[in-house]
Order: structure tokens, then sequence, then C-alpha cells
């Protein structure tokens, strides 16, 4: 029997983990960018707050997408398409996080870590593949923002997008979802204020 590697990985990604890596640093900074938004509510008025994280979501998409791809030559994604998922991955984490901590104040932030960080990234499949996995990290992870995003950048670099829409759908779903769920609250608030 003979195995030959109908798309072989990236030359400078030998165990196909580079994905991961990309989406998990790309995560950790937008967990981190909706840290520091959280501690500039009252600075910053809620729409600066937001075109402060959509304008440093797009940057971090980008600049990774560029090292990981072009520069590294790790992921062999085209490079837009790497681009917007990661943008999506980063503003996901950071609208997710913030809401978090809006709704649940300083508990918000450790529970963001336990579900984006902690459970998202166990659960991405990123060394086994998400098939791979025990029933119910499989359940949880194309839902959550890691496992999408590893399946996108796997599927965009070594199986030609065909079933990227669902996972960039997801990311989207999270970073918009979490804004209108932020917007929402924080009008709420404002009208009990008076």
């Amino acid at each position: 029997m003979t195995v030959v590697d109908a798309v072989p990985l990236a030359r400078y990604d030998s165990h196909g983990l580079a994905g991961f890596y990309v989406a998990f640093g790309v995560m950790l900074s937008g967990f981190v960018l909706a840290q520091n938004t959280l501690g500039l509510a009252r600075l910053l008025h809620l729409r600066h707050r937001f075109v402060l994280m959509a304008g440093v979501s797009l940057t971090t998409g980008v600049l990774a997408a560029v090292l990981a791809g072009p520069v590294l030559g790790a992921v062999p994604a085209p490079f837009l398409l790497l681009a917007l998922t990661l943008t999506l991955l980063s503003a996901a984490a950071a609208f997710a996080t913030k809401l978090l901590g809006t709704w649940f104040g300083p508990v918000g932030v450790p529970a963001a870590t336990l579900l984006l960080l902690t459970v998202g990234n166990s659960t991405s499949g990123a060394t086994v593949g998400a098939n791979l996995l025990p029933s119910a990290a499989r359940t949880v992870s194309a839902p959550l923002p890691p496992g999408a995003a590893v399946g996108a950048i796997t599927d965009l670099g070594y199986f030609g997008g065909a079933h990227a829409a669902i996972p960039l759908l997801t990311l989207a779903l999270w970073a918009v979802g979490s804004a209108a769920l932020i917007t929402g609250d924080t009008r709420r608030r404002a009208a009990r204020t008076p």
C-alpha cells in the first residue's frame, strides 16, 4: 500500500499545525483587545470602542495572514480569504469577550477565558482533526470561534475552500451577534438610568 498526499502539507508546516497556531495567536490578541476596551468603558463612547475593536481586528487579521502566508509560507490558503478568516476570528474573540465582560462584570473575563481560550482551543481539532475528537468535544468544536477558524483555515489551505462558508458564517455570527447584544444591553441600561 502506498500513500500519496493529493495536497501535501506546506513546506514550512510539516505537521500541519500552523493554522492552529496562527488562529490561537489571533484569538488571544482579540481576547486581550476586549480586556483593554472593557477598561476604557468610562473613557470612550461605545461607538468608539466598537470602531477601535473593528480596526484592531482588521489589522490583526491582515498582519497575521501576511506573516503566516506570504512571509513564512506556512499556511497555503488564499491571502484574502485567510485575512478575512483571521479578521473575523479576532472580532469574534474581542466582541464575545466584551459581551461576557459587559454582562457579568469582573467574572466575564474568566468566563471568556474558559469558554474561548480553554474549551475553544482544546476542542478546535487542530492536532488530530475535529472528526477524531471525542463526541462531546466534536459537538462544541465547530460552533466555537477557535474550531470554526481552524476548520476554515484548513479547508481554505488544503481543500479549495469547499466547506469554508459555514465556519466563516459562524465567526461572523459570533462577532456581529455579540456586538448586537452589547448594543442592546447598553441601550437598556441607559434607558433605566434617570
